[in-house]
Formats: C-alpha cells, structure tokens, sequence
C-alpha cells in the first residue's frame, strides 16, 4: 500500500506544477491576444489615415488614436500581473484602513448600478 501511496504523489506534484503553469500560460496568451488586436486596430487606423487627406482633422486624430492604441498594445504586452499584485499587496499592508474604505466605496457603487437594472 505504501507504494501507491508514493505513486500517487509523484503523480500529484506534476500536476500541479502544470496547473500553475496552465494560469500563466492562459494569462500570457489573453495578454498577446488583446495587444495583437489593438495593434492590428491601430494599423487599420494608420492605413485609413493615410488613404484620407493628410488636411482634415479627423485625420489627425486617426494618427493619434493609432499612436495610443499601438503604445496600449506594448504596455498590455509588457505588463506584469504578478509585479502588480505585489504592488497591491505593498499597498494594503501600508494602509490597510484606506483600502477597506476604498473597497467599499467601489462595493456601494457597483450594488447602486446593479440595483438599477
């Protein structure tokens, strides 16, 4: 009996490890799909603005949502959940009291919303 036992973990302790893994890696591909979509958004952007007449203003603010969805398509690709989560953390241990005020600020606001549909 012993020997399942000892089966038994081995088998359990790379499945966890695949299951840690599994959220990184679901994590990073939602990452790489959003920023591909906002650069892909922001080169249509940038082609329409370039077919349009470089006068008009409307082509002006093409160019500088292209520019802001495409620097919006490097920070989603840069971003570090976990950096941030320390940071959270970092800052609810500092002041703990202000961040329970600040979740039930957001508690009451999010029920004052839901409660009106």
């Amino acid at each position: 009996m012993k020997n399942n036992k000892r089966v038994v973990d081995k088998t359990e302790e790379p499945a966890a490890e695949n299951h840690g893994s599994g959220k990184s890696t679901g994590f990073e591909n939602v990452k790489n799909i959003i920023a591909d979509k906002l650069h892909h958004v922001a080169e249509v952007l940038c082609e329409k603005e370039a077919d349009q007449d470089a006068q008009s203003g409307i082509t002006r603010y093409g160019k500088q949502a292209s520019e802001w969805l495409d620097q919006s398509s490097e920070y989603v690709r840069q971003f570090d959940y976990e950096q941030a989560d320390a940071r959270v953390r970092e800052c609810i241990g500092q002041s703990p009291g202000r961040s329970l005020l600040i979740a039930g600020g957001v508690g009451l606001i999010i029920g004052a919303i839901l409660r009106r549909r």
